[in-house]
């Protein structure tokens, strides 16, 4: 494992962390209804989970990073059976925080944010989080709502439940300005990947320059929601690369130094393994099987490959293509 300084926090972090999605493929009963849990169905596949974060920990991953409900159970439960926490970072969030505030009266605003914070700890299992972040700023934004969650967050990390205040978007140009006009994140977690490449220009330099961390999310579900670049494949060239396309694509995104971490979901210790083995290889990087995949997955060749994919036999990946389906179809 190689490691790399989380911006002004100066904790040290894998370069490869663990994304907390993955927690979501064994509960199918539940995707796409956050916040839904069968728990006899996620208590059975638990121990599964326990031993992909085990597995991570050995390999030298130490920052962990959770959303939704669920994950941060999983993770919790998982990280109190290792009886690990020490040197173990933890990234959490209050999600839709705007959205939620808009639909209630200001009188309960502050609660609101509080008790984002308290259910995250509860479910982690944990009296603090490194990295506390805000879930998407640019949905249902105002200037009063964002003052407010930080100042909770700042006098949650006054009482010591907070380690760092980060921010989680899809929209890096948003980010950006919110960050000229306030300083308000230690962290941000953002989209990067072959297809998606804003944050590279409208981003990365204002962090680099505020010396706020950058953690990569959403690393191989390009360019479609959901569902690995990998999916496209095979592509011309790919089988003489010392890489596996996953591998290359996680090299070409560190390539930037601004980013501190990426946290790829994972399903199985195969693919953890994949994941941390492209940090031991040296060699040149090929750009063009990454735009080769692109060029399938945005070509006519996408609508063919989508309806395969729907008898695909993970959930989630029928879920999604399903879901591509339909958008392709209201762009027509």
């Amino acid at each position: 494992m190689r490691y790399r300084i989380l911006g002004r926090t100066k904790l040290k972090i894998s370069e490869i962390g663990l994304g907390g999605h993955e927690y979501r493929r064994p509960l199918p009963t539940t995707l796409g209804r956050w916040g839904e849990l069968d728990f006899e169905k996620f208590t059975a596949t638990q121990p599964v989970r326990n031993e992909i974060v085990r597995r991570a920990i050995d390999l030298g991953i130490n920052y962990f990073d959770t959303t939704r409900m669920e994950e941060a159970m999983s993770l919790g439960s998982a990280l109190k059976s290792l009886g690990v926490r020490e040197n173990i970072h933890i990234a959490a969030m209050i999600v839709f925080p705007f959205r939620k505030m808009e639909e209630n009266p200001k009188s309960k605003w502050r609660d609101i944010v509080w008790d984002g914070i308290g259910s995250s700890l509860k479910w982690l299992q944990t009296n603090y989080v490194d990295v506390f972040n805000l879930h998407m700023p640019e949905d249902n934004y105002s200037q009063e709502k964002l003052r407010l969650i930080i100042d909770v967050f700042r006098e949650a990390r006054e009482e010591g439940k907070i380690g760092w205040v980060g921010a989680s978007s899809h929209d890096p140009r948003f980010l950006a300005e919110l960050i000229r006009k306030y300083d308000c994140f230690d962290v941000v977690m953002v989209r990067y990947n072959y297809y998606l490449q804003e944050a590279r220009e409208v981003l990365f330099p204002l962090c680099k320059a505020l010396e706020i961390g950058v953690v990569v999310m959403k690393p191989f579900c390009w360019p479609y929601y959901g569902i690995p670049f990998t999916k496209f494949g095979p592509v011309k060239g790919e089988g003489e690369s010392q890489y596996t396309p996953a591998q290359l694509c996680l090299r070409w995104i560190l390539k930037s130094p601004e980013i501190s971490t990426v946290v790829p979901s994972v399903n199985s210790i195969m693919e953890l393994e994949e994941n941390v083995a492209a940090l031991s290889k040296e060699g040149e990087i090929n750009e063009k099987i990454l735009d080769s995949y692109l060029k399938i997955a945005t070509g006519l060749e996408a609508k063919e490959k989508l309806k395969m994919m729907l008898n695909d036999p993970a959930v989630d990946i029928r879920h999604f293509a399903k879901e591509a389906l339909l958008e392709l179809e209201k762009r027509r």
